[in-house]
């Protein structure tokens, strides 16, 4: 396995990506608008950090939803560090990737579950330094693992429900992330 194949690599770097655009936020940035519609900067960052919370506490057979509160807090660049680190670990934990994992929304088997948390991290990664004017990317290996999980699941409930929007059509060439991001309502 390389590391563009490897989930928990590519989880790594989607928290690097999160972590450079958190770096270069401004405080009255914390306020400004997303695409996520239910979420200004602060917002989707704590529901960001608080999945990755969520994620890291399923993996220590601990029942947990994604609303953590002001996960953020005064100190966003510490906050995502320490999520990072604690969601990190708890994958690369001797039988992490074993069993399943409840989460409020169902039950996978882990290494799935793995594949839903690195798709939280990097897409929100890419949403955050978009509404901040930032260079946003997500990492072609990361994109990789997440577009080919969720193009083979059923997204008709998660669309209807408000989850994902409607597909945004995208030539079949395109780079993989633009592809993922296009499949997940945004536009690249």
């Amino acid at each position: 396995m390389t590391d563009n194949d490897n989930p928990i690599a590519a989880l790594e770097r989607s928290y690097d990506e999160l972590a450079k655009a958190v770096a270069n936020l401004s405080a009255d940035q914390l306020s400004a608008p997303t695409n996520c519609p239910d979420w200004d900067v602060r917002g989707l960052l704590n529901h960001t950090l608080g999945g990755g919370l969520m994620y890291t506490l399923v993996n220590d057979g601990i029942v947990a939803t994604e609303d953590a509160g002001d996960v953020a807090g005064s100190d966003p660049v510490g906050a995502v560090a320490q999520v990072a680190e604690a969601n990190l670990a708890s994958w690369r934990a001797e039988g992490a990737l074993v069993g399943d994992r409840a989460y409020p929304w169902g039950t996978f088997p882990a290494p799935v579950g793995l594949l839903i948390n690195l798709g939280e991290i990097a897409v929100h990664a890419w949403d955050l330094a978009q509404a901040t004017g930032q260079h946003a990317t997500i990492d072609p290996g990361a994109a990789q693992l997440v577009y080919d999980l969720y193009t083979n699941i059923p997204m008709d409930d998660m669309r209807a429900n408000g989850v994902y929007g409607h597909e945004i059509p995208v030539d079949s060439s395109a780079p993989v992330a633009d592809r993922l991001l296009c499949f997940l309502s945004r536009r690249p």
